[in-house]
């Protein structure tokens, strides 16, 4: 399904047992040109996730990572993918990073995990479709989240439904 929307604000309260940090931040997020709502969706959610290490969220879709971390010197940090990527993206993304998150959907991350072999910097996590449905029915022009972690959960409510999602574990150095 085609994004109807072009720029979608979202007013997030987002609270950390963890860390202790509460946030209020107004954000603008826009899709990729002819970017379904599926995917889009699981790029939101995946920056949720990884919100507290202040992820940049591609604006174009390109070649390269739909989320990322970069340190100083432009080198990334982290490199995150919420499709699978083709062998050779994969091989650059592993070599141009630190570390590569895949969060992708169940057949995805099944397929994924039967055709590659281990590597170090990469991990892989699931967001499951039922999670990314729910988001779907949560988006719109105006939005307005809570979201709670505690631990490796996320939970995020537009104050009519409550989604949930365990979050992934990061190497060290990028907290």
């Amino acid at each position: 399904m085609q994004m109807q929307l072009k720029v979608l604000k979202l007013e997030l309260f987002y609270n950390s047992a963890a860390t202790r940090m509460f946030h209020h931040d107004k954000h603008y997020l826009s899709p990729f040109p002819a970017e379904t709502a599926e995917h889009f969706s699981r790029r939101l959610l995946a920056w949720l996730c990884l919100y507290e290490l202040q992820p940049a969220l591609a604006v174009q879709q390109a070649k390269g990572p739909d989320l990322y971390l970069l340190d100083q010197h432009q080198h990334y940090q982290l490199w995150c993918q919420v499709d699978a990527p083709n062998d050779k993206l994969l091989q650059k993304a592993t070599h141009q990073s630190d570390q590569v998150l895949l969060m992708l959907d169940t057949q995805s991350l099944t397929r994924f995990l039967n055709n590659h072999r281990y590597q170090s910097n990469v991990q892989v996590c699931e967001i499951p479709d039922d999670t990314v449905a729910q988001c779907l029915s949560m988006l719109k022009a105006g939005m307005q989240w809570s979201a709670w972690r505690d631990e490796q959960q996320l939970q995020i409510t537009d104050g009519e439904q409550i989604l949930e999602l365990n979050t992934p574990l990061l190497s060290t150095g990028l907290h």
